[in-house]
């Protein structure tokens, strides 16, 4: 099975990297997550 897996706390983040650890035998994983934290992020725009 394919999977998306994305994260915005930073592609380093430890949940994203335990997901990935126990899923990636059994599936094709493809991660997407920015090279660091940007959590609530888009709390920033002016909207």
């Amino acid at each position: 099975m394919n999977i998306l897996l994305a994260n915005d706390n930073g592609i380093y983040a430890q949940g994203l990297y335990s997901l990935y650890e126990i899923l990636k035998d059994d599936h094709e994983l493809f991660v997407v997550a920015p090279d660091s934290e940007c959590s609530a992020w888009v709390m920033q725009l002016p909207w």
